[in-house]
Formats: structure tokens, C-alpha cells, sequence
């Protein structure tokens, strides 16, 4: 082959391979909205579970549509203006809270701040004694009213973490947005129906006194606000185990990418913890939480931070290669993780979100 022919391959080939990471990015966003379409459908018919789903599928509902529409502006940035957001403020927070303490506009003092403000806030509006809202299972935590502030699931007007009016016109624009997405790409949303029994039993709501359920859990000397975000990583861990993973079925991608987001996150605010209150490295407790985040799973996930990133995002780099769509995880796993395989990297996910929420769960105060 001449020079000249050899260079035109050379064209020829890397304008296929953009022609393949496009395609595979609208077909993660395709894959996500299905799946936050097919999970909202099958919640609308299990009413112990709709408003479970709903907080706990918000925050990723926010992440999906803010990445699509980065993904519209840059595929086809005169169509933009079609999609509208009524609630764009939340959706934008509601999108950062995945981050948890990761996010780089607030980091760890920034969040503490966020939650003692929620407290004012709810301490005012709510009676002493009944100021804590929370859904929980058998003492393992799901969501708090504080949570749900925080993550913009829920609005403290409506003094529990059911969502009422405001939940769900947030869901109603959120999920909107995502179908006019993917239909600026000449896609529809298509629902997949779901099995509704596969839940099990739902949480539970109940409303108490916010300091006296801290005095028995994590470490007396932590601030109650820092108890508010471990409240954050308990739900957020407990959802993809409990309200995510048994409908994972069609939705196997999109599951692993919203559990794999939740684990890096939560492993990285949990390693910041025991760095802030590192004298209290030897209390149970804490010793627990150790054993999680120092295993051998958990280091190995939390060093694929390009796969984070992949989870995070629609953007797929011109660098990587042996992607497809009829791959587990599209190839990414193998592709950003040379030397890994999607069922490795998946049996460690597993593993290290079962042991983070039963060290959650048996974090009593020392």
C-alpha cells in the first residue's frame, strides 16, 4: 500500500472508530433513560416501594440528564434548546450529591456546612422530639428526611421523606427531560417491564428525635452533621443492594455503572473520615469501616478511576479500544483496566457494597 493510501486508511479508520464512540454513547444514555423508564413504571405499581425508588433513583435520574444533555450539546448543540428544565437548580444539586465528599465545589467542609444549615432549617420548622425522618429496613437505613434535602428528593415543607407534590414534579421534570433527550437523537424511551415482587419488604417510615437516635450510632465525638452524611452512604449503599440490583435484570449496565459510582464515592468520603478522626482508628467501629475500605476489592476499585469515570460520563476517549455495545459494560471495564475483567471488577463491587452496609449497619456508638 503507497503512503498516500496507507494515510487514507489511517482516516478512514479513525472516522469509523469516531462513528463507534458515538454510537456507544447514545447507547449509554439510551441504556440509562430505559432503565430509570422501566424502574419509575414498575414502582408506580408497588405503592410500599414508589417512594423508596423515587429518592433513591433521583440523584441518578439528575446525573443522567445533566451527562445527556452535555451529550446533545455536543453532538447536536443547535438542538439543545428543545429540552427544557424546569427545576435545572436542583437537578444540578441533585447531581453533585452522588459526589458526596468527592465534590470538588464543596469537599468536606463545604458538606458538613450543607447539612448543619439543613438542621437549622428543620429544627425550626419541625417539633424537637419529631425533627428526624428516616426510611429504614430492620435498622439498616435507606434515606433520611436530611438526606433527602440534601440530594433534593425531598422538600422539608413536606416533614417526611414520602415524596408529595414537590417529589414528584421534580421526578415528572427529571424524567421528561431525559425522554426529550433522547428523542433529539431520534430515540423514544422504551419500558421494559419489571417483575414488582422481586423488592421484598419495603422500609419503613418513621419520624424521631435526630439526637437522641445519634447517641447510639457512629462515635460520639463525630458532629451530628457528619452522622447525617454517613446516613448518606448507608442509603445510597442500601439502594443499590435493595431497590437497584433485583431489577438489574435487562439492566445490567446501567446498574453496574450506578453501583460502581455509589461505591467509589462512598469509599472515598469513608477513607476521609477515618483520616479526619484518625485517633479513633481502633474503636470497633471505626475498625470495621477499616477492614471494608483497606480489603483488597475494595483497593482494587478504588484505583480503576478512569472506569469512575466512564460510569460518571457519556464521553468515551478516542483512546480506548475493543469497545462494543453487545459487551458487558460495552468493553469499558477491559478497555480503561488492563488485566481486569468486567467479572472480577463486578464480584468485587458486589462484594465490597454488602460489606460497606453491614459495617454501616453495626456502627454503634463505642
Amino acid at each position: 500500500m503507497s503512503g498516500k493510501n496507507a494515510k487514507l486508511q489511517r482516516q478512514q479508520d479513525r472516522a469509523a472508530a469516531v462513528t463507534d464512540w458515538a454510537a456507544l454513547d447514545l447507547r449509554m444514555l439510551r441504556d440509562d433513560v430505559n432503565w430509570i423508564a422501566s424502574l419509575g413504571e414498575a414502582s408506580q405499581t408497588n405503592a410500599q416501594w414508589q417512594g423508596i425508588i423515587g429518592l433513591a433513583l433521583t440523584p441518578h435520574m439528575a446525573r443522567i440528564v445533566h451527562e445527556g444533555m452535555g451529550l446533545l450539546g455536543r453532538r447536536r448543540p443547535t438542538q439543545v434548546r428543545a429540552v427544557t428544565l424546569k427545576f435545572a437548580t436542583e437537578i444540578e444539586a441533585a447531581r453533585h450529591s452522588v459526589k458526596l465528599l468527592d465534590d470538588t465545589q464543596k469537599l468536606y467542609d463545604g458538606v458538613i456546612q450543607d447539612f448543619e444549615r439543613i438542621d437549622r432549617e428543620h429544627s425550626k420548622a419541625w417539633a424537637p422530639s419529631r425533627n428526624f425522618g428516616m426510611s429504614v429496613t430492620e435498622g439498616r437505613v435507606f434515606s433520611t428526611s436530611r438526606s433527602a434535602d440534601f440530594q433534593r428528593s425531598g422538600r422539608l415543607s413536606e416533614r417526611t421523606i414520602v415524596p408529595n407534590e414537590y417529589s414528584n414534579r421534580l421526578g415528572y421534570d427529571i424524567g421528561r427531560a431525559a425522554a426529550a433527550i433522547v428523542r433529539q437523537f431520534g430515540h423514544a424511551p422504551e419500558f421494559t417491564p419489571l417483575p414488582v415482587d422481586l423488592w421484598g419488604e419495603a422500609p419503613s417510615a418513621v419520624t424521631l428525635d435526630r439526637a437522641d437516635y445519634y447517641t447510639t450510632r457512629f462515635e460520639p465525638e463525630f458532629p451530628a452533621a457528619l452522622k447525617d452524611v454517613l446516613c448518606v452512604i448507608e442509603g445510597s449503599v442500601n439502594s443499590c443492594l435493595h431497590a437497584f440490583k433485583p431489577v438489574e435484570g435487562p439492566f445490567t449496565n446501567p446498574v453496574f455503572r450506578v453501583q460502581f459510582v455509589t461505591v467509589s464515592h462512598a469509599l472515598n468520603a469513608l477513607h476521609e473520615v477515618r483520616n479526619k478522626y484518625s485517633q479513633l482508628a481502633d474503636t470497633p467501629g471505626m475498625t470495621r469501616i477499616s477492614s471494608v475500605i483497606d480489603s483488597p476489592q475494595a483497593v482494587n476499585l478504588r484505583s480503576l478511576r478512569k472506569l469512575r469515570n466512564r460510569c460518571m460520563h457519556y464521553l468515551i476517549p478516542p483512546t480506548l479500544t475493543g469497545l462494543g455495545d453487545h459487551l458487558p459494560m460495552y468493553g469499558l471495564v477491559e478497555s480503561t483496566s488492563p488485566g481486569r475483567s468486567y467479572e472480577i471488577v463486578n464480584a468485587e463491587l458486589q462484594h465490597v457494597l454488602a460489606a460497606l452496609s453491614d459495617a454501616l449497619y453495626n456502627w454503634k456508638r463505642s
